[in-house]
């Protein structure tokens, strides 16, 4: 079977932890190469994963003709302008979230893509795990009813003054670091555009960033809110209700290759033993991820998600930040 030789650019942790063990373990993908701008971190990193290539800078790996795909986790004040000598490169990219700081940016990626002929792609693997699309299927069958809300809880510690979540001009903060997730399955359930959103943050007295964020977006009378934080206990879970059912994700975004638990609430008791468990067997969602980008070169499937979703979710988080800062709602 033909694959698709990746190359990875830094040695972001999300790409040491889950990118890369999940190019390996895919059917149709392979680490090529990694590139950083230390030498011997490249040569380090590349041989602890068994990864055949190295280079000292990104421009040398962009300039590689044996790679097809470039994954792309540097800080999010990045993202822009490395993508786009990428996309120069004739380097289709796998982007990680958020794909940039504001949505009017996205602009700019539609545009080198299209003269280049390559695709980008923002790295939200939620949406190729198995939960989110059973969970995707059972609300369109009509079997909670009509959906009504969606609460989203995100949450875990981190004070570290030298982290990038915790820099300003890195792009740090909250809604950009997992924020982006509720507004990013909402719109994935409702398959539309909320028409306005609230939002509260707390700023950070030295970092300057929001460390705690909550929302609620108006999908045209389905509500979806939100509470998300840097600085509280660790804490994923989405509540969607219906007018007959109400579904309970325990583990909505970092299963971490489990199996997960999806708790169907009948209607007739809130008592978690008189309701209905679903379990979804492990799948690695970063692989399925990459199975799907690369299946778009080798089989030449369609775009599921590509950069005009990318400037909807961030126009989204334009809005937040928007209403954060004028204290009302805002149009999307």
């Amino acid at each position: 079977m033909k694959k698709i030789n990746w190359g990875i650019i830094s040695s972001a942790l999300i790409a040491r932890e889950h990118l890369i063990p999940g190019i390996q373990q895919s059917k149709n993908s392979t680490v090529y190469g990694l590139a950083s701008r230390n030498k011997n971190t490249a040569l380090k990193i590349s041989k602890a994963h068994k990864i055949p290539h190295s280079y000292d800078s990104y421009k040398k790996m962009y300039k590689d003709k044996n790679i097809q795909v470039v994954y792309n986790p540097l800080p999010n004040h990045l993202h822009l302008s490395s993508t786009i000598e990428a996309c120069k490169n004739k380097k289709h990219v796998l982007l990680e979230k958020p794909i940039t700081l504001k949505a009017k940016d996205v602009d700019k990626l539609i545009k080198v893509a299209k003269e280049n002929k390559v695709i980008v792609k923002e790295a939200f693997m939620v949406r190729y795990h198995p939960q989110w699309l059973w969970v995707k299927k059972y609300i369109k069958d009509g079997k909670i009813g009509t959906l009504k809300s969606i609460q989203t809880s995100f949450s875990f510690f981190n004070d570290d003054p030298k982290n990038i979540r915790n820099i300003k001009k890195y792009g740090g903060g909250t809604v950009y670091d997992i924020g982006c997730y509720p507004v990013l399955i909402s719109r994935f359930l409702l398959d539309k555009e909320p028409k306005r959103v609230v939002s509260s943050s707390i700023i950070h007295k030295t970092f300057k960033v929001d460390t705690l964020t909550s929302a609620i977006l108006d999908f045209d009378g389905v509500f979806s809110t939100f509470t998300c934080s840097t600085q509280s206990a660790l804490n994923q879970q989405v509540v969607i209700t219906g007018t007959k059912k109400t579904i309970v994700i325990e583990n909505p975004f970092n299963p971490k290759g489990q199996a997960t638990n999806i708790i169907i609430y009948k209607g007739s008791s809130i008592f978690r033993k008189d309701n209905e468990l679903k379990v979804i067997p492990k799948s690695n969602h970063y692989t399925n991820l990459v199975e799907a980008f690369s299946d778009h070169l080798i089989k030449k499937t369609k775009i599921d998600y590509g950069l005009m979703d990318a400037k909807k979710n961030m126009k989204v988080l334009d809005a937040l930040f928007k209403s954060a800062k004028n204290k009302k709602w805002e149009k999307v």
